[in-house]
């Protein structure tokens, strides 16, 4: 049940509806409920392992916390931690394990298990894991209840991809859900339709030329290369921040407040400045979770670079069991790395930094063409887009603008506005224009997003993760 699609807006309409009637103690079974059927609509056979994942935490934190010593506690906490760790590692991971590393030695090149991967799963575990972590650290209490953890699994405008949230920015809110008021509905409405925008116009429309140049057999020519490489780049901007932006103008809706997941990544002047504002809910919990408890940049340069290292070789591996995230995370890695040991020699210049439209043009391209090694299904394809724009044919200029004029300009409409992307800026004009003027805007997006769509929208691209 896609955000974009017009049987979630049928659901949405009776949720948003009960969520009204229905008296406050009893709203939290309208969350679960309410999300167990959104979750269903996708493969109702996998209902179950939300469901068994935050048993698994519940009970886990709940046996953590009945240990006599903090040995004993700190190793309940790692056994519920692998606990959680094992449907993912079953789904996601086995079939490239066996295929890859094992089926070469014993003459095998197929899948072991060979089974649909359950949506939403490595939000749910990464989600799950932030709870017993902060929990035996002593961030957050255990005292809310398993029906409350388990709607803070499930509230399904985060379920299925992100934002990844800390118990502390959900699990408060559900115990003391605020009634939604239609007074206030101008300005989730606003959020909301600029996701839609993003999807249907942006996202979905540039998304189709990228997919015919992917398709291509061997190498494509030089413009279809730049096409693929800078579409994509705004593809997966405005599919994911999209989501994002529907995601918290839903929940706003039902008076629950989600973090921003996202702030003008393409505004970044270097690599991590640009980890900083993309997909912020999982940079800062791999930060937190892994980079820091690692050793961060303390202990020396060496120690820093592999923590670094080890830290997006192993964001890459979780967006997806493949040669090619591996290989987008070491690329990352190595940038950031790279950033980080020039830092001195970036100092000692007159100015003490590099010109920000210097550090603005390197990072988004060193994004754009490692996110080749994203978007491509093997590695031999990602070399083929990579050096299509130094090697392929430049011919048939005219005809290649006449047939993509649109996806062009769609393109550079997204970069001339993108340094205006801002929640902030939404809520403020939903606040202070005019009613005419809003409602007008309103009816505008989105008799923009249905007829340029004609009411159909592709699957969002973080569903695969």
């Amino acid at each position: 049940m896609l955000f974009s699609s017009p049987i979630f807006f049928v659901f949405f309409s009776v949720y948003f509806l009960l969520h009204f009637v229905i008296p406050k103690q009893f709203r939290i079974y309208l969350v679960i409920l309410g999300s167990t059927i959104f979750y269903a609509w996708w493969r109702i056979e996998y209902i179950w392992l939300p469901y068994l994942l935050t048993a698994i935490a519940y009970l886990g934190v709940m046996w953590m916390n009945g240990a006599i010593s903090p040995a004993a506690r700190k190793r309940r906490a790692v056994a519920t931690v692998i606990s959680l760790f094992s449907p993912l590692v079953c789904y996601k991971y086995t079939d490239f394990f066996f295929r890859e590393l094992i089926g070469p030695f014993i003459g095998r090149q197929d899948n072991l298990l060979d089974l649909p991967l359950p949506l939403g799963l490595s939000f749910v575990t990464f989600t799950l894991m932030a709870y017993v972590i902060d929990i035996y650290k002593g961030r957050f209490p255990a005292t809310f209840s398993a029906s409350t953890v388990l709607a803070y699994v499930l509230f399904f405008p985060h379920l299925i991809a992100g934002p990844i949230l800390r118990p502390d920015e959900l699990l408060p809110q559900l115990e003391r859900q605020r009634i939604a008021t239609l007074r206030r509905f101008a300005v989730p409405l606003a959020i909301f339709s600029l996701g839609l925008v993003k999807k249907l116009v942006f996202a979905d429309q540039v998304g189709f030329a990228v997919d015919d140049v992917y398709k291509q057999n061997g190498m494509p020519g030089a413009l279809d290369g730049l096409l693929a490489i800078y579409g994509f780049s705004v593809q997966i901007y405005c599919d994911f921040s999209g989501y994002t932006d529907m995601a918290i103008g839903l929940a706003l809706a039902l008076g629950i407040h989600l973090p921003n997941n996202f702030r003008r990544p393409y505004a970044a002047r270097s690599l991590s400045d640009l980890w900083s504002r993309w997909h912020i809910t999982l940079s800062f919990w791999f930060r937190d979770y892994l980079f820091l408890p690692l050793g961060g940049y303390r202990h020396g340069r060496l120690k820093a670079v592999r923590n670094v290292l080890v830290t997006m070789l192993l964001s890459g591996l979780w967006h997806g069991a493949n040669w090619t995230f591996l290989i987008w995370g070491l690329l990352h890695g190595i940038g950031i790395s790279v950033n980080y040991l020039l830092r001195p020699v970036i100092r000692k210049l007159p100015s003490g930094k590099i010109p920000d439209w210097i550090g603005v043009l390197l990072t988004f391209h060193f994004f754009a063409f490692a996110a080749v090694f994203f978007r491509s299904p093997t590695i031999a394809k990602a070399l083929d887009i990579w050096t299509a724009p130094f090697i392929g044919s430049w011919s048939g200029m005219t005809s290649f603008v006449d047939n993509h004029i649109f996806t062009l300009l769609l393109i550079l409409v997204f970069f001339a506005l993108h340094r205006f992307d801002d929640i902030r800026r939404v809520k403020f004009a939903a606040h202070y224009l005019r009613p005419e003027l809003l409602w007008t805007t309103l009816a505008f997006c989105w008799l923009m997003a249905i007829t340029i769509s004609q009411g159909n929208t592709a699957t969002f691209i973080y569903f695969d993760f």
